[in-house]
């Protein structure tokens, strides 16, 4: 279990580092945005830290994409994809 929650908790910030980097945001941009200090983004952002509801939120607001994005799975991603390509 603990296992499973380090993975997603990896892939959550993973996905948050690609849309940053996507939008050319820098992490000292989103720490000021956020109210935190770089190195405490950093952590975030490497799954060190773990991201909270709350922050979950605001860094999705920032990143202009709905928070349930960043918890989705790439599968699950994908076939929304699909589906929204197909109607």
């Amino acid at each position: 279990m603990l296992q499973t929650t380090i993975s997603h908790t990896a892939r959550v910030a993973t996905k948050i580092r690609t849309l940053r980097r996507n939008r050319e945001y820098s992490q000292e941009y989103m720490a000021l945005l956020l109210n935190i200090s770089q190195n405490a983004y950093s952590r975030l952002e490497n799954g060190k830290t773990p991201i909270t509801i709350d922050r979950l939120y605001q860094i999705g607001t920032i990143l202009q994409t709905n928070p349930a994005t960043l918890l989705e799975s790439e599968e699950a991603a994908a076939v929304q994809e699909w589906q929204r390509a197909r109607y």
